[in-house]
């Protein structure tokens, strides 16, 4: 719910059997997190569900679902509390895959085989649940809606047992991981004494280990705390296990102030989540209303390649007719030089004198000759017209083509955006539909189980009533049903 950061010590590696009456309590824990969740048929309430897992080795701290992430350091912040920076958080929506990260981080956990214990923890452990709540309230006297936000944390911490060396028979690095322990456990006691002081104390040692400082909010912060002790009836622990229980009993006496994590703001990262689909929808819209027709471009691009064919079948066809031209000149040339030949060799009847030396012949000529040079000047000027013409295709070609290829760069940076937010907008678009293909499960369901869970209730009730003595077997089947009847409840939930 929107409590404090509930914390469970204990010395399992595992969480053992996830189904059946045998189930420990962290599966039972886990289930009532998302029975919870299930329990709110609100269409204004929404819920987000994250996981992480977190190793405290020698003193170093480091993610067990991401074991590349080492070394993390612990920070403090006034919303959010003290949190370790960086460490990976996972989304879950069923309990199956909170198991599944137990089990990935487990595979990861440091262990090692000592005289006392074969598979011996090495290390610290504690696996965070952090469940935030998203609500629509009216206010009193207003018809808006106000935006709550509920954070609850579970903490599910492992620890790590002290060691005697002279039994353990530690040597070289598990001596010194045996050193590492002792050393933060003792810490942990120095914090619960200074916290049990009847007086009193204003320095309360949070920072002496890693271990403490991580715990810092599960120890006299906002929590609610249970403990579990492990000890063995063997003779041989009685020492063990008499310090284990005085542990615990000075645990017992520290008061802690947990309240409800309730933010109006927008920090909340299911505010953020609902803020970013909310964008990208808008985004979606617009971009459905300004997408290029890419058919269009195509087209375009096609039209380009035809007028540059154009152009340069007209240039092709232009200096081929230049050629023909220069080519016919060179001929006419030639047979004016043999017309002349043959007429320097003539002679006109009755005298002696040449054709050529006649004023007919001198004007017929110059006529001829007029009339060759208009020719040429006409072929010239029409030649002229035509390089021209071929000059300004050229030109405008060059300036099509330069602002083609600009539209072409364009247009595939655009595409290449589009695409990429598209593809952001389509795996979105899943997550919502996935989202609310659970939601209506739940719904179909939520009226069954409701019966069930009120007769289950009525049961436990009218059989703690009507009997004197309580059956420990009924208890444990019924979980924290059976302890609600009898007005109990402590931490942990």
């Amino acid at each position: 719910g929107g409590s404090g950061a509930p914390s469970l010590p204990s010395t399992g590696d595992l969480p053992g059997e996830t189904s059946g009456v045998e189930r420990g309590i962290i599966p039972r824990a886990i289930e009532d997190v998302f029975g919870y969740i299930q329990g709110d048929t609100s269409v204004r309430s929404k819920y987000l569900v994250r996981a992480s897992y977190v190793q405290i080795y020698n003193e170093v701290i480091s993610d067990l679902l991401k074991p590349e992430r080492a070394n993390l350091t612990i920070r403090e912040d006034k919303k959010r509390g003290v949190f370790v920076e960086g460490l990976s958080e996972w989304v879950v929506r069923t309990p199956d895959e909170i198991y599944g990260l137990m089990e990935r981080g487990a595979t990861q956990r440091t262990t090692g085989s000592t005289r006392m214990n074969e598979l011996s923890s090495r290390s610290h452990a504690v696996f965070i649940i952090i469940v935030e709540n998203s609500k629509l309230e009216e206010e009193a006297g207003q018809s808006e809606l106000r935006q709550s936000f509920k954070v609850g944390k579970l903490n599910l911490v492992d620890l790590a047992g002290s060691e005697r060396v002279r039994l353990t028979g530690a040597t070289g690095v598990r001596l010194e991981e045996s050193k590492k322990i002792n050393q933060s456990l003792s810490a942990l006691g120095n914090v619960i004494k200074a916290l049990t002081e009847p007086k009193g104390r204003a320095h309360i040692p949070y920072r002496d280990s890693k271990l403490t400082r991580v715990l810092e909010d599960s120890l006299g912060g906002n929590c609610k705390t249970t403990m579990m002790a492990m000890i063995s009836p063997a003779l041989e622990a009685f020492t063990e296990s008499l310090s284990t229980l005085k542990f615990a009993s000075r645990a017992k006496h520290i008061k802690n102030s947990a309240r409800v994590n309730e933010d109006l703001d927008q920090k909340s990262l299911l505010r953020k989540y609902e803020r970013e689909l909310k964008r990208l929808r808008q985004e979606l819209d617009e971009r459905t209303k300004n997408l290029v027709d890419k058919r269009a471009l195509l087209q375009l691009d096609e039209q380009r390649r035809k007028a540059e064919a154009d152009k340069l079948r007209a240039i092709t066809e232009l200096e081929q007719r230049s050629q023909e031209f220069l080519k016919e000149k060179k001929e006419k040339m030639d047979l004016e030089a043999r017309i002349n030949a043959m007429q320097s060799q003539m002679l006109v009847g009755g005298s002696n004198q040449r054709p050529e030396d006649t004023s007919e012949f001198r004007a017929m000529l110059q006529e001829e000759h007029a009339r060759i040079r208009n020719e040429y000047e006409t072929r010239l000027r029409d030649l002229e017209a035509d390089r021209q013409e071929a000059e300004e295709g050229r030109a405008q070609v060059g300036r099509y083509k330069a602002v083609l290829l600009k539209q072409r760069d364009i247009m595939i940076a655009l595409t290449a955006r589009l695409n990429e937010r598209d593809e952001t907008i389509i795996r979105m678009q899943e997550e919502l539909k996935a989202y609310d293909a659970e939601y209506r499960r739940v719904e179909d369901a939520l009226d069954a189980k409701t019966a069930e869970l009120i007769a289950l209730r009525r049961a436990a009730m009218q059989h703690s009533a009507e009997s004197p003595h309580r059956n420990p077997d009924l208890v444990n089947a019924l979980g924290g049903w059976a302890g609600n009847a009898n007005g109990g409840g402590g931490g942990g939930g």
